[in-house]
């Protein structure tokens, strides 16, 4: 049909045909919008009670984890969360509050009615925060092209019966579920503790009245008033002494025996003109309960450098030592006696390790020549002992075992000692000398075997070297994403480790098959990675990597589970040695009566990692924040029985390094970004005009009756 027909039709519809068939299409229109306002409202009412969310982030940072839904269903108190975030904050700041409202929406949604949480306004509630001891942090903004800095409140603070905690700085969204559902799960413990307690909580306040201090006089109200309101937050359960040890010598022995050391000073005169005789007297706090005790300083230094008393974190450190006392997180059992690492050396001891895992732990040393296992101990740290076992430690670690429960060992096959006159650049090196446990035959026993060398990696730490250039470090390889097991808990989340001096791990598969044991391996080294066997020698001048035949992965650390049969099943039970300076026990051993279990009573795990220097200082921060951190809180929460705790902690983990690639691959990406991407908006550009061609045409052939001119 041509225009000219189109047009004659149209003149021959009258006027009324016209008016009906438009009142006709504006009714249709009407209704077809009234229909579609009908549904978007039933929707909307649908969805107000049936809703779902889905989280598409890999590691489900965005939903809760399982161990947070289950924790906050199942409040028998209430429990309100109050947030203190200042309005207007900077990027990224900003984020970190969204974050911090869509992960508290999900505790609520997850939560029973004993749940709530409130966002405090600061601006208009400018005391709120600081009646739970949050205070402003200092945060750097940019404005008018110029960088300024302003306080803003980003806090959080938990109320739960009579007990109040704190997260006093929020400035990141890494790691928030983790560390409000711990420290609610530490709450819970805390309340059940506290009730069931005994007796009351001694804090006493030691302060000799004659040291020299300014407004030493009103510091013991200062003290009392403190610890009665924190005693009101916790059930009462508190009582409040003010010793002078300065008008009793055996309360300044004691004051002592507590670590209170004692002040000194000469004689001299104040500003005032007062004269000051020389003196001594200490002053500080000590809470105990059980036997046990924590102390608590109240001195500092100001910018001036002068001493002076300071009560305004003693409220934050009374809460701690009740934490520590009442025993609140469980109890991780730590072997001592074989020169292992020292959980309170800070310089080369395992001390950062026992500060990261506080949180939900408490390391529990056990001597095993002299104590036994505590009951209420389910998992044991075996970490870089240097001397040999008896037959009868290794009876108790290995009945431990046949309970079911958990064993974490890091051995070194090598122990490095600094020889005298070394140190230099041409003094002698330090002596590296094999280390014999006695564990090696337990642990094979097992189906694993630690072995007598260094893996060394291509793949590994490189550090700069103002003399020599880049120093390559092998004996510190640098194990990726593709060296770590994917399915355990333990190493699932994590991007990146390092592991330091370590030896190789063997399985031996004919011992697991026949005792039906599973094996994993958690983390291995490099393809590109050897041994170094013989004489060890750690300078990294004297390392030359062999040919690429002779390279392979090696197993770092490895995972065994299920039941396991005892090392003395066929054996005689060892007999108790006589200790020094002690008598042996009458009747031998108290195990002895109940037998040997031959084979444990139900499934239990061993973890064993061929180097304890990934516990040290130089890779562990208190923080828990960097990579190998993470890796020894999610091995301890394993074997612990909180596998659901390493998932939850990966949330929002910031060390997501970029994957190697090869020389080709890398000369393929550049020739494209290059090349390729020009050449495709060219031929996107051809394809459009083509399009745009054969529709013109499409459209010329349907008016113009297929092209013949009509």
């Amino acid at each position: 049909m041509d225009i000219k027909q189109m047009l004659s039709q149209v003149k021959s519809l009258d006027a009324a045909g016209l008016a009906k068939r438009i009142t006709q299409s504006l009714g249709a229109r009407r209704s077809t919008l009234a229909i579609n306002i009908v549904i978007i409202l039933m929707i909307n009412l649908v969805a107000g009670v049936l809703y779902f969310r889905c989280d598409a982030t890999r590691n489900g940072a965005y939903s809760l984890s399982p161990l947070s839904r289950e924790l906050v269903a199942n409040l028998a108190e209430p429990l309100t969360v109050k947030v203190f975030f200042s309005k207007d904050l900077p990027a990224p700041y900003n984020g970190v509050y969204r974050y911090v409202s869509d992960i508290l929406g999900e505790f609520k949604n997850s939560a029973n009615r004993n749940f709530r949480y409130e966002f405090v306004d600061v601006e208009k509630q400018k005391d709120a925060a600081g009646d739970y001891g949050i205070y402003p942090v200092q945060v750097r903004e940019i404005q008018s092209d110029q960088v300024k800095f302003r306080n803003a409140f980003m806090g959080i603070a938990i109320v739960h019966g009579d007990l109040v905690e704190k997260i006093e700085s929020i400035t990141e969204a890494e790691g928030i579920e983790y560390r409000i559902t711990t420290l609610i799960k530490k709450m819970i413990g805390k309340v059940d503790a506290l009730v069931k307690l005994d007796g009351q909580i001694a804090v006493t306040f030691y302060a000799s009245s004659s040291i020299p201090l300014r407004g030493i006089e009103t510091v013991n109200e200062q003290v009392e008033k403190i610890v009665r309101t924190v005693g009101a937050k916790n059930y009462n359960k508190l009582s409040y002494k003010h010793v002078d040890p300065g008008a009793d010598k055996n309360q300044m022995a004691l004051a002592e025996s507590y670590g209170l050391f004692p002040l000194r000073w000469p004689a001299f005169t104040t500003d005032l003109g007062k004269r000051v005789e020389a003196g001594s007297g200490v002053i500080g706090v000590v809470v105990e309960h059980g036997g046990r005790f924590e102390t608590i300083q109240v001195l500092t230094r100001n910018i001036m450098g002068q001493i002076q008393v300071n009560t305004d974190t003693l409220a934050d450190g009374l809460n701690a030592a009740i934490g520590n006392l009442i025993s609140v997180n469980q109890k991780v059992g730590y072997v001592t006696g074989h020169n292992e690492r020292d959980i309170n050396d800070e310089r080369a001891g395992a001390a950062n390790f026992k500060t990261l895992i506080s949180d939900l732990y408490e390391f529990k040393t056990v001597d095993l020549s002299k104590d036994e296992i505590p009951d209420d101990i389910n998992t044991l740290i075996v970490n870089g002992p240097k001397s040999r076992f008896s037959e009868y430690e290794l009876f108790k670690i290995d009945q431990f075992l046949m309970k079911g429960r958990s064993v974490l060992f890091f051995l070194d096959s090598f122990d490095e000692m600094n020889m005298q006159g070394g140190g230099g650049m041409f003094g002698r090196q330090p002596l590296v000398i094999p280390v014999d446990t006695g564990l090696a035959d337990y642990l094979k026993s097992f189906g694993v075997s630690v072995n007598r060398d260094i893996v060394l990696d291509m793949s590994c730490y490189r550090t700069a070297n103002q003399m020599f250039g880049e120093q390559v470090i092998y004996f510190a390889p640098m194990v990726n994403e593709e060296s770590l097991d994917r399915a355990n808990p333990i190493t699932a989340s994590l991007k990146r480790i390092f592991f330091l001096k370590g030896s190789s791990i063997a399985l031996q598969e004919d011992a697991l098959k026949s005792t039906n044991l599973t094996a994993t391996t958690l983390v291995s080294s490099s393809r590109r990675s050897w041994l170094m066997e013989g004489r060890i020698n750690f300078n990294p001048m004297m390392m030359q990597p062999p040919a690429e035949t002779e390279m392979r992965s090696h197993k770092l650390a490895v995972l065994v589970s299920g039941q396991f049969e005892s090392y003395f099943k066929d054996r005689a039970e060892p007999p108790v040695k006589e200790e020094k300076g002690k008598a042996p026990a009458p009747g031998g051993s108290p195990i002895a009566s109940s037998g040997i279990i031959k084979k444990a009573v139900k499934p239990g795990k061993i973890l064993v990692a061929g180097t304890s220097e990934i516990t040290g200082p130089s890779v562990v921060d208190k923080e828990g924040k960097s990579p190998n951190a993470i890796l020894l809180h999610n091995m301890v929460d394993y074997l612990a029985g909180n596998a659901a705790i390493p998932q939850m902690r990966s949330k929002g983990l910031e060390f997501n390094p970029l994957r190697e690639a090869g020389d080709l691959k890398r000369y393929l990406l550049k020739g494209f970004n290059i090349a390729g991407v020009p050449l495709l908006v060219v031929a996107a550009g051809l394809l459009i005009w083509r399009m745009r061609n054969m529709r013109r045409r499409r459209i010329q052939q349907e008016f113009t009756g297929g092209g013949s001119g009509e």
